[in-house]
């Protein structure tokens, strides 16, 4: 049965009906997708129960560009990086790789991000593949996964398998009726089949050395080079004759685990600001609508990710910073200053001040060495 919506969309394009005039329209949106097939494959996963109540774990391995699922498959185990090199194996036999592959945090999927470099991401660099893995949070950023999971979940539903070897035939079925005869809406309403066909395809080209992958998960380490800090940090409340007392305030409502030289910092719209001895320390806008947690060491200031400790602003301290209006420092101009979630304005200015900071230490070098 078709849905509401679908109805809807189709009477009102033969004009019997008016559109909601209350949404915004959906032209008025940008679209965030690569413009060629094979620039990037999206691959995540969701759990199901059969009529038999066995669990399975549904992989579905989407275009980017064309949205033509090109590898969902179903297996028996939890959401593991066996598997999931399995249906990147089938999907690369049948269509060849892609230059990239996007995942989320998972360890099934991506393992860079804890230093390590896994049998998924060893497979890709041997096709050529680089993966990357979405921001901890932001699950829009693998949006068409999302929405591709309720079509399919939905059909699953509808015909209820009993077990595994049912599910693997209802997924095959689903997956041809979903690329040669499901109109799309981003797709202008054509097929994945139609956009596959018609884009210019830019596939991977020869493998890349795992140097690369061991780089980037250098990299990642040292963003979580956090734990190193605090690890001899008592968390716990003590007398001045050693005696351990009981907090009369808890921080962990927020973030647990938090230790004595750590707070919980949300930052919103509002207000994007940090605090460090009475200063009002400026942030990018994309440092919007999060929670951070502020630790402040002997020799450094950071701002980390509460989900997975990685370091995403951090100075050296003693702070020397070029822009101070009042108690307000624009974060930009700090010597030293390191953020990962930049915004192309935000590192205009700082490249600029970079230079200035630079330039005042070679005029200046006995005051800036204090």
């Amino acid at each position: 049965m078709p849905s509401v919506a679908t109805i809807a969309r189709l009477l009102a394009e033969v004009g019997h009906v008016d559109r909601n005039p209350r949404k915004r329209p959906k032209s008025s949106y940008v679209p965030l997708a690569r413009s060629t097939v094979m620039a990037l494959w999206q691959l995540d996963a969701f759990e199901y129960r059969t009529g038999k109540n066995q669990l399975l774990t549904v992989y579905q391995l989407i275009d980017d560009a064309s949205r033509y699922d090109v590898g969902s498959s179903a297996f028996r185990r939890h959401e593991n990086s066996q598997d999931a090199q399995a249906v990147l194996a089938r999907a690369t036999k049948a269509y060849g790789a892609p230059q990239e592959v996007l995942s989320d945090n998972s360890k099934a999927f991506n393992q860079l991000r804890s230093g390590v470099i896994g049998m998924v991401e060893i497979f890709l660099a041997s096709k050529g593949t680089i993966p990357i893995s979405r921001l901890p949070g932001r699950s829009t950023t693998q949006g068409k996964n999302e929405r591709s999971h309720q079509t399919l979940q939905r059909f699953l539903e509808q015909n209820k398998p009993q077990d595994l070897a049912e599910a693997q035939k209802l997924i095959q079925r689903y997956r041809e009726h979903y690329n040669q005869h499901r109109r799309h809406q981003s797709l202008n309403q054509a097929t994945p089949q139609a956009a596959w066909d018609l884009l210019e395809h830019t596939p991977a080209v020869e493998p890349l050395p795992l140097a690369m992958s061991g780089a980037k998960a250098a990299e990642y380490l040292s963003k979580r080079r956090l734990a190193q800090n605090v690890s001899l940090v008592s968390d716990v409340v003590v007398s001045k004759h050693g005696e351990i007392m009981q907090s009369t305030h808890d921080v962990s409502d927020l973030v647990p685990g938090l230790a004595a030289n750590q707070m919980a910092v949300e930052v919103t719209r509002e207000n994007r600001k940090t605090y460090f001895q009475g200063f009002h320390i400026s942030l990018p806008t994309s440092f919007a609508g999060r929670q951070f947690v502020r630790t402040i060491t002997d020799d450094e200031f950071l701002l980390s990710d509460p989900v997975n400790d990685e370091v995403v602003l951090s100075f050296p301290l003693p702070t020397v910073a070029l822009k101070v209006r009042g108690k307000l420092v624009s974060s930009y101009s700090i010597r030293g200053i390191q953020v990962s979630l930049v915004i192309r304005q935000w590192e205009k200015k700082a490249e600029q001040y970079r230079a200035a900071i630079q330039a005042n230490e070679e005029l200046m070098p006995n005051v800036f060495e204090h």
